[in-house]
């Protein structure tokens, strides 16, 4: 573990989001219950906060869209999000 704390200078998100933290509560439910970390237990006090989720579930998550009710252009966008995943997992920022 390190002992330093640096602050952040930059952080560069990608140009659409993702997906909508009000809109699309049955993914993040499905997220919540098969990634790892899960998903609300990483929020901060106010809801928001960093969230890391493995690629493997974006990927169960896209094969359920019909269920999960998502829309195609979700879709497209986790698709984008796994390409970019380099260690197996996305990070998602969310506020």
């Amino acid at each position: 573990m390190s002992v330093r704390a640096h602050r952040i200078l930059k952080v560069e998100y990608a140009e659409i989001p993702s997906f909508n933290l009000w809109h699309d509560e049955k993914l993040i439910n499905f997220i919540d219950t098969h990634n790892d970390s899960g998903f609300y237990s990483q929020m901060n006090a106010n809801g928001g906060g960093v969230v890391s989720v493995e690629a493997s579930v974006i990927k169960d998550a896209i094969e359920k869209a019909v269920e999960l009710e998502l829309d195609e252009a979700t879709v497209e966008q986790l698709k984008a999000d796994i390409e970019a995943a380099e260690d197996g997992s996305i990070d998602y920022d969310c506020w």
